[in-house]
Parts: C-alpha cells; sequence; structure tokens
C-alpha cells in the first residue's frame, strides 16, 4: 500500500519501533506519548532473541553495547547476605551466542527516542486521545490539547492500559489476565549496601527484591510480590504498601525502602496479561503490551514489542491493503505470543517462593536452570530463538 500518515498512541518500545521503521518506508508516523518526557522509570532487564534480533536490523546494537553496567555476576543471597549460589553473566552470554546485553528499560526507550528524534518523526508528549472517529478514506483524531487530526490508520502502541484498545475494542477488564503478583521497581543511593558487581536476589514466601548495581553510588531495585489484584494503585499509596508487604523481610530489604524519599518516582504495576481474540478493527491495530502483554514473568516483554512493531512495519509494506497487512500481522505473531502467555502463567506458580516451596528443593532446581548445561535450555525456553528466524 502507499505510504501515508499514520497515528501511533504510545512513545514506548513498541510505538518507537514502529515509527522509526515506518518512517524508513516513507511513511509520516506522529507519535503521541501521555507522559511529558521519555520515561526514565521502569526496571533491568535481559536483551537478547527477537529483540536482539530487530535491534541488528535497524543498526542499534552499537547504542545497547555502549551501555554498561557493573554487573559480572547473580547471587543468589541468604538472609545475612551471603551467596549461597553465583551465576557469572557470561555464562548467560555464552549460552545466547554473545547476543545479549544487561540493561534498563528505559535505556532501549532513550536509544529508540534518539533514533526517532534523528529521523526527525513527530513526538507529542503530554498528550492523548479523546476521540477516534473511522470514516471511508481515514480516521479523526481529537486530542486532550484540543487539536485534531486526520491519518490513514492509527496503531495502539500504548501499553497495557491502552487508550486506542478502550476506545475501539471496549471495556480493558474483558480482556485482563491478572497473575497474582505486583512489580515495583525504582533507583536508590548505594553508598553503604555493598551490592559491588552482582545482582543480588533475595527471596522469601510470597515476595523477593533483587539489586542491581548501576555505578559507585546508583543501583536499581525491583521488588516482587504475590498480592489480592486492588487495581492501579496511585503513585503516593505505593512506597506504603511496599512498606507494608516487605515488613520483616531479610538483608537490605525493609532498610533500602526506608531510605527511599516518600516523593521520589516508582514504577508500579500488576503482573496482568492482554488477551484479545483480534488485534485490529477496521483502520486500527494494536502492537505490543497493549493486545499481548506477557508480564514481566515472560522476561521477553520488550522483545515481543520490537517483534511485532516489526512485522506489522513489514507487512504494510508488501501488503496492497491495510486489510491484508493487518490480517498477516496478526496471524504470524499472535501464536508466538499465546505460547509465551501460558508458558508466562505456568512459570508464575513458581517465580517466587509460596509457603509449599521447601527452599532446599528451590535451591537444588535453581542450581541445575543456571548451571553450564541448565542455562542453555532455559534461554531457549524463554526467548533464546528470535520469533523472526522463520518470518519470510
Amino acid at each position: 500500500m502507499k505510504p501515508t500518515s499514520v497515528l501511533i498512541s504510545g512513545g514506548g518500545i513498541a510505538g518507537l519501533t514502529l515509527a522509526i521503521l515506518l518512517k524508513r518506508m516513507g511513511w509520516e508516523p506522529t507519535v503521541v506519548e501521555r507522559n511529558d518526557a521519555p520515561s526514565a522509570e521502569g526496571y533491568m532487564m535481559d536483551f537478547f532473541g527477537s529483540g536482539w534480533d530487530v535491534a541488528e536490523r535497524m543498526g542499534l546494537i552499537g547504542d545497547l553495547n555502549a551501555v554498561h553496567y557493573p554487573i559480572k555476576r547473580i547471587e543468589f543471597v541468604r538472609g545475612d547476605g551471603r551467596p549461597y549460589m553465583t551465576v557469572p553473566i557470561e555464562r548467560i552470554s555464552r549460552a545466547l551466542s554473545h547476543r545479549y546485553v544487561y540493561l534498563r528499560r528505559s535505556d532501549l526507550e532513550r536509544i529508540l527516542f534518539n533514533r526517532v528524534r534523528n529521523k526527525g518523526v513527530a513526538v507529542r508528549f503530554g498528550t492523548t486521545i479523546d476521540t477516534l472517529t473511522d470514516r471511508a478514506d481515514g480516521i479523526a483524531a481529537t486530542f486532550s490539547d484540543g487539536t485534531q487530526g486526520e491519518f490513514a490508520l492509527v496503531i495502539g502502541a500504548d501499553g497495557i492500559h491502552s487508550r486506542v484498545r478502550d476506545l475501539v475494542f471496549g471495556s480493558q477488564r474483558s480482556f485482563m489476565r491478572y497473575l497474582g503478583y505486583y512489580v515495583a521497581a525504582f533507583h536508590f543511593p548505594d553508598s553503604h549496601h555493598d551490592l559491588g558487581n552482582a545482582v543480588k536476589i533475595h527471596e522469601e514466601t510470597d515476595r523477593t527484591a533483587m539489586f542491581y548495581p548501576l555505578g559507585a553510588m546508583r543501583a536499581d531495585a525491583t521488588y516482587l510480590f504475590r498480592y489480592p489484584d486492588v487495581g492501579h494503585v496511585p503513585a503516593g499509596d505505593r512506597m506504603a504498601l511496599l512498606r507494608k508487604v516487605f515488613a520483616g523481610a531479610g538483608w537490605i530489604i525493609e532498610r533500602v525502602l526506608d531510605e527511599q524519599p516518600g516523593a521520589a518516582p516508582v514504577f508500579f504495576d500488576s503482573a496482568t496479561q492482554v488477551a484479545m481474540p483480534d488485534w485490529y478493527a477496521g483502520r486500527v491495530a494494536l502492537i505490543g503490551d497493549a493486545c499481548g502483554c506477557l508480564t514481566l514473568l515472560a522476561g521477553q516483554g520488550s522483545h515481543m514489542a520490537m517483534a511485532g512493531a516489526y512485522v506489522l512495519a513489514q507487512e504494510l509494506e508488501r501488503a496492497a491493503t491495510h486489510q491484508e497487512a493487518f490480517a498477516a500481522y496478526q496471524r504470524f505473531l499472535k501464536p508466538h505470543v499465546e505460547k509465551r502467555q501460558r508458558d508466562a502463567a505456568w512459570f508464575s506458580k513458581y517465580f517466587v517462593p509460596s509457603e509449599r516451596s521447601r527452599p532446599w528443593l528451590r535451591r537444588l532446581a535453581v542450581d541445575a536452570i543456571f548451571s553450564s548445561l541448565g542455562i542453555g535450555l532455559m534461554m531457549g525456553q524463554f526467548g533464546g530463538k528470535s520469533v523472526l528466524a522463520n518470518y519470510k
């Protein structure tokens, strides 16, 4: 089909990747993002597999490799901070043929945003979509700042709480599958916690804390815990909830929370999947978490967001109509997403220790999974092979 204007709702990984790819193909994308600036929140993640494949095709590997954190190993630690198991990062990287980096989600968004800006793509921060009206030859949109626009297509890349999905497909609750966890992530000064060069993981019944060194004086924390589905937790209530849930926790877990200022920004969300029968309607399509959220438990959300953007862009370039492109995109990618969602739902039962867990047995299992032999099998199960390997 002939390249023309496209409105992309969401300036995260999926939306920015799509904007870059479509701009390269001659389209005129406009990105609207509800936040006032590129996100600085998020969590540390492994980047490999499908995400690496797309980044390589986009010429971003140099930017990814330029991100350096002093992380040499992963340590599972006891309540006194002493490790009972150590995994060299090199072992994980080697299992993935060194197509692997450790970076923060906001690092990837920054790399993509810099490319978007260099390409001259319009990004409107602090803006959301109010209404969408599907017309015979396009879609009319009104925005939260009072402006209007007309576009040939609209793509919802606006995450698990997608505004586009609500407007076009209906209430979000009907597509949600809660897996029983909440996750929180934030920065903290690491002047006296002695993380060294290791990611440190401490597990207790129904709750886990992970600490990542970012440099001599900075660190990231990720807190994961089982909890009833209470929906959205306002920013001002998040730290209080974390302190309540992790009261009495071992090692430095409580101390790090107590040291956080009340107004410090905290990434906070539920581990909730999005499962939809169809990812498109008329001139509107969804990508990334908006239609197929895997959750943090799958460890592949950013990878599949980039893969979805890549497949959609390719299909728009080669199809005669947007209907054909949307159908081909869904036909290829949806089975891959559904498999990963099933895997994550199964894995969620074991991701954090439960009252039925036997610590000695869990430690044996973790040791086997992260052994030189087990790590390759695990990474293969959790996205080590790109979904684009057989994509034509």
